[in-house]
């Protein structure tokens, strides 16, 4: 099956994904769903054939983030269906750089199946309780541990501090943490 989308998706500008955000998912699952378009930018840009299957992934994970699909209970258990099936099915694709969509499903799927239990326990609640809208903030304020062991690492002067946050973001974060330095233009840290 032929896609008749023909967007360039360029990997060095990525502003167009930084401003992508959708209202019913926590900053996390937002910001693990961006993180999954740059790298399939990446995938894109250095692969050819067999691609249809993930340019529609590409576009619906887009429009997820756009707000064009709207992400209730059922559609959000077909995204963590969709991204798991990618991560089964990577090796039936004759692409290079499967690790890079690996490692950023694996981070993905963390998150969205915190949202999926968030959804499952808010729709437990009758409208009236006071712990809907408990479960529906601690939904939408979830952290980033990324961007926060980042701030640690830029902001302390402690030796000790930045040797065990940089431990965490190398051990943790392989390939979010060398992206960050690539883009930051630190070879060595």
């Amino acid at each position: 099956m032929k896609t008749d989308k023909k967007k360039k998706l360029e990997i060095l500008f990525i502003d167009d994904i930084r401003s992508l955000h959708n209202n019913l998912l926590s900053d996390k699952s937002n910001h693990y769903l961006q993180n999954m378009l740059f790298n399939l930018r990446l995938l894109f840009r250095y692969n050819n054939r067999d691609l249809d299957d993930l340019i529609d992934f590409y576009y619906y994970v887009e429009d997820i983030l756009n707000n064009k699909i709207l992400l209730d209970f059922d559609e959000l258990k077909i995204l963590i269906y969709r991204v798991t099936d990618l991560v089964v099915n990577l090796d039936d694709y004759d692409v290079r750089g499967n690790t890079l969509i690996t490692e950023s499903c694996s981070s993905l799927l963390q998150s969205l199946y915190l949202e999926l239990e968030t959804y499952r326990l808010a729709d437990k609640t009758s409208e009236s309780s006071a712990w809907k809208n408990i479960l529906v903030n601690q939904l939408k304020n979830q952290v980033v541990d990324f961007e926060l062991l980042i701030r640690i690492l830029e902001l302390s002067n402690d030796d000790d501090v930045k040797g065990i946050v940089l431990e965490i973001l190398e051990n943790n974060y392989p390939f979010e943490f060398a992206t960050y330095k690539a883009r930051n233009g630190i070879l060595i840290v």
